[in-house]
């Protein structure tokens, strides 16, 4: 799957790992692979929030729009979905 073909969040977080690992497009294609096989935007989220480490993951947050202060909140909500 080509990362064009993700949903926006799984997008954002595939432009995260690049900045991360530039040099890495073997670890991007896997990542890119895996978040194919989500169904939806929350999926990509909730795996994020347990995936990423947090530079990672407040540059997702940044990228979305979302205030790290509710990193907490996010962590909370997708736990109990």
């Amino acid at each position: 799957m080509e990362e064009k073909e993700l949903d926006y969040v799984s997008q954002k977080i595939i432009e995260v790992l690049r900045e991360k690992f530039p040099n890495d497009q073997g670890y991007v294609q896997d990542k890119i692979n895996r978040l194919a096989l989500m169904g939806n935007k929350f999926e990509a989220f909730s795996w994020a929030l347990n995936q990423l480490d947090s530079d990672n993951l407040f540059s997702l947050f940044e990228k979305l729009g979302l205030d790290r202060k509710g990193h907490s909140f996010y962590n909370h909500l997708f736990k109990c979905l």
